[in-house]
């Protein structure tokens, strides 16, 4: 596949502005809007603050192939079309938009689009959790709508295993943003980060902001 001419995406802050919607890979969408190319790459001009060194982007490269094929068999889980792993391009289903243009926009509403939107993306964070997985990228961007209006994640970089859930910080100090910080001190146990409690903080209280009502908060009585 070919991306070269495709469109860049850009998520929708909560202020109303669109931005860069990580800092780990440029993503972009063909003509017909239903395939996602998300090239793990340094890319100042799409990301101009990203500190991340090439061995962090290929390391996390590496973790969303594992995941997205992993878990491929979950229905939220976007089907792969095609991992170029020379130049690091993973080409997945898509559709359009993720969820932060609706969340963001004053004119839009989930409520009025995805009625069951709450429960759907409760469900998917229970499916990973029953089946012992975490899952770090909960933000509405990290989500879109497929064509049968259900709802799928993307960012499968950031799945845990419970029985993998110890990182060591320095691999991926380079990416810890400002807003964040504090979620990774407080999860970091000697020279490594305990995702475990890491999550528990991003479900607990990271999210309030994000969302119009925080639809993860319920899982964290589930946890051990």
């Amino acid at each position: 596949m070919n991306n070269d001419c495709w469109n860049l995406y850009y998520k929708l802050s909560k202020h109303g502005k669109e931005c860069e919607s990580n800092l780990l890979y440029t993503p972009s969408f063909n003509t017909e809007k239903n395939i996602l190319c998300m090239h793990f790459c340094k890319n100042l001009e799409y990301q101009p603050n990203s500190n991340a060194t090439d061995e962090v982007i290929t390391y996390f490269f590496n973790r969303e192939v594992k995941y997205l094929q992993e878990l491929k068999d979950f229905p939220f889980t976007p089907e792969i079309y095609y991992v170029d792993y020379e130049n690091q391009k993973i080409f997945i289903e898509w559709n359009k938009e993720t969820l932060s243009q609706i969340v963001n926009d004053p004119n839009r509403s989930l409520d009025n689009e995805i009625i069951d939107w709450k429960e759907q993306l409760y469900n998917i964070l229970d499916t990973l959790i029953s089946n012992s997985y975490y899952k770090m990228a909960l933000y509405p961007h990290c989500f879109f709508v497929d064509k049968n209006k259900k709802i799928k994640t993307i960012d499968f970089y950031s799945v845990v295993p419970f029985a993998d859930r110890y990182v060591e910080r320095r691999k991926i100090e380079s990416i810890i943003g400002e807003d964040s910080l504090y979620r990774f001190d407080e999860a970091t146990v000697g020279y490594t980060i305990d995702f475990g409690i890491f999550f528990k903080i991003t479900v607990q209280k990271h999210l309030t902001d994000s969302w119009p009502e925080n639809p993860f908060e319920q899982i964290y009585d589930k946890l051990e």
